[in-house]
């Protein structure tokens, strides 16, 4: 539903400069139809001057001509591509899922495993998400790495999601930079929104535990801050994390306020079920571009100005108006 409606806007407004031939069609086919009234003055004797188009004639030949002008103007304007700039309210937009996969995710507080109840609510996302959005699948162990770019192929995001297996390591960080590159290939961080509720984008992490190699939360936490794309973070289960480092929850919290997004912390398959499904039913505000038509006033125009030179031509035959004559042929010259 559209909230709003920018001015009229040209794509390639280049092509308006066509238009200044316009003003020289005009003043050609005011010449024209000078020269053809001197033209008939100079060379028709008096008294056959009778001869030819009435004044609805001439009407209609010079509203054909008029036309024909105007279609003519409106080509240089489709060209130009008018378009409007709009906001809707629509569930659109573009989702990375960045699921942990490394081996502290194969523990069962979560049943039957935390890496498969990830993988159901990854799954009941799926279901929930608009038909419109677009989701993509990162996974991340001792290194990121995108399984799927964000697609409308729901299977192909489910198959990547089957063929998931663990290894050693967290690189919580550069799963996020990831599905930021991931995100941005999509088109949906263009151009930037004011806010990150405005994006169209978002990033929805499932892990167990803070980042511990690759680019650290904090500098994946600022560059998502500056593409304005909230992350969505959920912590399974609750491990404590290592002595030397804050807690998981501490960290995973941190990234999600600081991007306008969500955290939440879960010990059980239902709950973090029902966190996907209320994130897939989110609106989002997208900014669109929608392009007017103008071929179909460019062909009636051309229409309408052919029919009138068929109903000119139609019309156009020698008619005698001089006294005594036939109809249908010349006064005799004497």
């Amino acid at each position: 539903m559209a909230r709003g409606a920018a001015a009229v806007t040209f794509l390639s407004p280049m092509w308006l400069w066509a238009l200044l031939i316009v003003p020289v069609l005009v003043a050609m086919a005011v010449v024209w139809e000078r020269q053809r009234g001197e033209a008939a003055r100079a060379f028709a004797d008096p008294r056959v001057m009778a001869i030819g188009a009435d004044s609805r004639g001439r009407l209609l030949r010079r509203v054909a001509l008029g036309l024909a002008i105007l279609a003519a103007a409106m080509g240089p304007i489709a060209l130009a591509r008018p378009a409007v700039d709009t906001t809707e309210e629509r569930r659109q937009g573009a989702v990375m899922l960045a699921i942990d996969t490394s081996k502290s995710m194969q523990k069962t507080d979560l049943q039957p495993t935390r890496l498969e109840a990830a993988k159901e609510a990854a799954n009941r996302f799926l279901d929930a998400a608009p038909d419109e959005a677009l989701v993509g699948l990162a996974t991340f162990n001792d290194r990121a790495v995108v399984r799927v770019a964000p697609t409308l192929d729901r299977p192909a995001v489910r198959a990547a999601l089957d063929g998931l297996e663990v290894k050693e390591g967290t690189a919580l960080g550069s799963a996020v930079v990831a599905s930021l590159g991931a995100l941005s290939g999509a088109g949906v961080l263009e151009p930037l929104p004011p806010t990150p509720q405005q994006s169209a984008g978002r990033v929805l992490v499932l892990t167990d535990g803070a980042g511990n190699v690759g680019i650290t939360p904090e500098e994946a936490t600022q560059r998502a801050r500056d593409k304005r794309v909230p992350l969505y973070t959920v912590m399974l289960g609750n491990d404590p994390g290592r002595p030397d480092r804050p807690p998981p929850p501490e960290t995973l919290a941190t990234m999600a306020t600081q991007t306008g997004g969500v955290f939440a912390q879960t010990t059980s398959t239902e709950d973090l079920v029902r966190i996907f499904e209320d994130i897939g039913g989110a609106l989002t505000q997208v900014p669109t571009v929608r392009q007017l038509t103008v071929l179909a006033p460019i062909l009636a125009l051309l229409l309408l100005g052919g029919a009138g030179v068929l109903m000119l031509l139609a019309r156009k035959r020698p008619v005698a108006r001089g006294p005594g004559a036939a109809v249908g042929t010349l006064p005799p010259l004497t």
